[in-house]
């Protein structure tokens, strides 16, 4: 397409006009910057920023790194690309890097290799800068200023100032700038333009020239064409008057008279185009030789200037090709659409089908627009260009929607993936519905993809009130309505039933048919990288693969769209949503598997390197979770590697911003529960507190009954809760909350092992070896706590243990005997605790003898040396004036924390404890 070809030009310096005016000041101010870090060149269009950084970056025997700036470098990674590429040009040892979807990772890469081989001062110079209007590019700019290497220099030409800390540059005098008052010209220099333009002005035509146009070159040249009809340049400066806007229309009106009437309709009708080419311009002209026609108007300069070296494409400077469309206007307004239609039809002929149909919409054609659309739609929704689609939408008429099965399809989708309101999506489900009823009458099929769309939105509404029979008897109806249509729309339809219809059979407990249907869209070749359909299967395969306790067939699924990123560089927002949902996903694994760098590493592409309207398309909830998962997993990560700052940071955003941690609804089934993650990180750092307050506000309860998957997607919030009814229960073995922690952990057992969920399974049994233990009863948790390991070790669990208390430590200790679990798994485990747990493992022996699962009581020792003498039950109860039971029963205790059989066996193991 015409602006892939485009791309290697912006890169390029310039060329200078054939006619300019070197200006030496200007350059002496422009080489003073480099003191500093940023040198700004600001002031409105046509002032000569852009000459004068030509001529500057021409004559400096420094490195210069050029980027022409568009409107299209709001995509942050395309922005991203140039400002790399720029960079890499300063020296020839350096290399781009690959990935360019870890913005501030890839900077800080090529700034440190400039750093480092830099021998000489550098500049990187942006030009046209005010064209971004996106946060995210600015945000890179500011990591760059605050980056930058001594010897490397930022200059940056805009109409307006960028949104950067220039006050406090000021104040440390990093900052140069150059504007409106520096570039005005002179009057020499006024008369230096003129005469190299072919007019000899007398001192009061040059001094009248300068004070009509203040100084501005571009009114400078306009005025200076219109003075070459004139007898008196002197009396027709003193006659003129009229405002800026107005000097503006005058001034295209004399350019104009002084062209040919072939070359005047040429500038006039190509002026409607954003770029031009000569085809392009001669099937908007009806004229021939266009491409020699723009390379003559190059050469007048004319306002035009050359977008690329070969000289293939080119656009007019935007003040003259607003002013020539002005003109246009006023002489004949009836050809402005006819000349967007040309245009469109030529970019149709060249299969531009994205341009054919902007022009169509600019012509206000508004039955060919939405043909095109038509056309486009399957391949749109398939690779998640939901943004364009809905701009493209607006501008048609709504009756031209509801009228056309295809477009009446696209427009409850736009809906749902938008912030407008949910009024809306209800108006265009009414009108689908409408349109429906007065379809029944027509014999003709076209109405069968909107039906099955219609039908499918009604099931999902089903499923979200759980009504799972009605959700699939309307899911196989659309699919036995489309069965037999091969048209693109109906087999991507066929697509979305499909993940629908998977969805359904997982909540609803059929996991093999869920798997089955993911299976076979994910083994589909995508019509695209990075096809909506083709993640969306591979997201949920990973899912119910990570739910089965199979992490490394889902850590592979959820790293398709890291191998994705890192060899594309542009990919719609949709798309990049799935994947940031499946990057989180892997981090957790990763996590899991204690590769705490690379669950790290992960994390950076979760959030801040995705492009802002990312963050925009998710619906709240999601918003909230992305926003806050990247601070909770570091933390995590920190909190392993036995520091707390990270955790900390998270506690201070958490009470800074409580909204973070709102829940839409205390019903609402929200796939990841931000308060709970709250409350986990608390307990783990002794925060019980805020734990307990947790509890007491979470709106779940101990006796809760899951029987559908849809409900366990708050597994998470409930094995917190069971975690802090065993927090709440240690040190009482009676105390209630253990119960209650017994009670939920039953109730989440059944519904795991109905669905065959090993992952929930692993954490549930190791969370009911922990609750025996604080009950005391030692060796059914470590018998529960054995079969968990033996269960854990293929898949490499790892932190799930290690992320546990010193009492999963006393528990790992004494597991041996009662695990099929290897003694390296177990060291593995071991070693992952955070170090403050570590330094009890490597302690003395003297000081680890009461480091049991259950820690003998005083009384108890007292009555394990006796048995040590070899003194009976009625000895020891005599000795220690007890009753013969109560001596009984301590004897019992002490075999049962001893893990052993008999009182031979617990003077061994205590000697071996040092206990004696």
């Amino acid at each position: 397409t015409p602006p892939q070809q485009l791309l290697l030009t912006r890169l390029h310096l310039p060329r200078l006009p054939m006619q300019y005016v070197s200006r030496p000041r200007l350059l002496a101010l422009l080489q003073q910057g480099a003191q500093g870090h940023l040198t700004l060149v600001s002031a409105p269009a046509g002032s000569g920023k852009t000459t004068l950084l030509t001529e500057w970056a021409t004559t400096v025997d420094f490195p210069v790194a050029w980027v022409s700036l568009d409107a299209t470098d709001n995509d942050p990674v395309r922005f991203l690309a140039y400002l790399l590429a720029a960079l890499a040009n300063l020296d020839q040892r350096i290399s781009p890097p690959a990935n360019t979807h870890q913005p501030e990772q890839a900077l800080t890469g090529i700034l440190n290799d400039l750093s480092r081989l830099l021998e000489q001062e550098a500049f990187v110079i942006l030009d046209d800068y005010h064209l971004l209007s996106n946060e995210a590019a600015h945000t890179l700019l500011r990591f760059l200023l605050d980056h930058l290497p001594a010897q490397l220099h930022l200059i940056i030409g805009t109409r307006v100032d960028p949104p950067f800390p220039l006050a406090r540059l000021r104040m440390q005098r990093q900052l140069c700038e150059i504007r409106i008052g520096d570039l005005r010209f002179a009057s020499d220099e006024v008369a230096a333009v003129t005469t190299m333009m072919g007019l000899t002005l007398s001192h009061e035509a040059i001094g009248l020239l300068e004070q009509h146009t203040e100084g501005w070159i571009a009114g400078i040249q306009l005025l200076t064409l219109a003075l070459r009809g004139q007898a008196d340049a002197s009396a027709f400066l003193r006659m003129f008057r009229g405002t800026h806007r107005f000097f503006l229309d005058y001034l295209s009106e004399e350019v104009l008279a002084q062209q040919t009437p072939e070359t005047q309709r040429f500038l006039l009708y190509t002026s409607v185009l954003s770029q031009m080419t000569g085809p392009l311009c001669d099937a908007v002209t009806r004229l021939s030789g266009g491409q020699t026609q723009l390379a003559d108007l190059l050469r007048a300069n004319l306002f035009v200037s050359a977008l690329d070296d070969a000289e293939i494409w080119y656009r007019y400077h935007a003040l003259f090709a607003e002013t020539l469309r002005l003109r246009l206007q006023k002489l004949e307004p009836d050809i402005i659409p006819v000349l967007y239609s040309r245009a469109s039809y030529w970019y149709e002929q060249q299969l531009h089908m994205e341009e054919a149909c902007d022009y169509a919409l600019l012509a206000g054609d508004f039955s060919r627009a939405a043909t095109l659309i038509t056309e486009l739609l399957p391949q749109m929704v398939d690779q998640g260009y939901f943004e364009q689609l809905g701009r493209w939408l607006d501008q048609l008429p709504p009756a031209l929607i509801t009228a056309s099965p295809q477009l009446s399809i696209a427009m409850p989708w736009m809906y749902s993936f938008s912030q407008k309101s949910s009024d809306h999506m209800g108006q265009a489900l009414k009108h689908m519905e409408l349109q429906m009823q007065k379809q029944q009458q027509d014999t003709a099929d076209s109405w069968v993809e909107p039906q099955s769309v219609l039908t499918l939105l009604q099931a999902l509404t089903a499923i979200s009130h759980n009504n799972f029979p009605h959700a699939l008897s309307l899911i196989h109806k659309a699919l036995q309505a489309l069965t037999q249509r091969k048209t693109p729309l109906s087999q991507l339809i066929l697509r979305f039933l499909h993940i629908s219809l998977s969805v359904m059979y997982g909540v609803s407990g059929d996991l093999p048919s869920a798997e089955q249907i993911l299976l076979d869209l994910s083994t589909q070749l995508p019509t695209t990288p990075f096809s909506v359909i083709h993640l969306a299967a591979l997201f949920l395969l990973g899912e119910l693969y990570k739910a089965q306790g199979q992490l490394h067939k889902a850590e592979a699924l959820y790293d398709y769209p890291a191998q994705t990123l890192a060899s594309h560089t542009e990919i719609p927002s949709m798309p990049l949503l799935v994947i940031s949902y499946s990057l989180m996903r892997r981090t957790a694994i990763l996590y899991e598997w204690n590769r705490l760098k690379d669950a790290t590493d992960t994390i950076q592409q979760v959030l801040k390197h995705f492009p802002q309207v990312v963050l925009e398309l998710m619906p709240p909830p999601g918003r909230r979770i992305l926003l806050a998962f990247e601070l909770w997993a570091k933390a995590r990560i920190e909190w392993a590697q036995g520091r707390t700052e990270a955790a900390r940071a998270f506690f201070e955003m958490v009470r800074n911003q409580p909204e973070i941690l709102q829940e839409s609804s205390e019903k609402e089934l929200a796939p990841l529960s931000l308060s709970a993650l709250a409350a986990r990180l608390w307990l783990h750092c002794g925060e019980t507190a805020a734990a307990l307050h947790w509890k007491r506000t979470s709106g779940i309860h101990f006796d809760d009954a899951p029987e559908t998957l849809q409900q366990g997607s708050r597994v998470f919030s409930y094995l917190t809760l069971a975690r802090i009814l065993i927090a709440e229960g240690r040190g009482n073995p009676t105390d209630e909350a253990l119960s209650q922690a017994l009670t939920l952990l039953e109730h989440w057992r059944h519904l795991a092992q109905r669905l065959n969920f090993q992952n929930w399974l692993i954490e549930i049994e190791m969370l009911t070896a922990l609750a025996l233990q604080a009950q005391g009863n030692t060796n059914r948790a470590l018998k529960t706590l054995g079969a968990a390991l033996a269960q854990a070790e293929p898949e490499g669990y790892i932190r799930l243990f290690a992320d546990e208390d010193q009492s999963m430590m006393h528990l790992l200790a004494h597991i041996s005997p009662y695990t099929t679990a290897s003694p390296t798994y177990i060291q593995r485990i071991q070693r992952a605790f955070p170090c403050t747990q570590q330094a009890l493992l490597s302690a003395p022996q003297a000081e680890t003898a009461q480091m049991l699962p259950d820690p003998l009581s005083g009384r108890e020792r007292e009555v394990l040396a006796l048995l040590a003498s070899g003194a009976s039950n009625q000895q020891i109860a005599d000795q220690l004036v007890i009753s013969l039971n109560t001596a009984k029963r301590h004897v019992k205790h002490i075999l049962a924390k001893l893990a052993v059989s008999n009182r031979l066996g617990a003077v061994a193991r205590a000697r071996e404890l040092h206990l004696l």
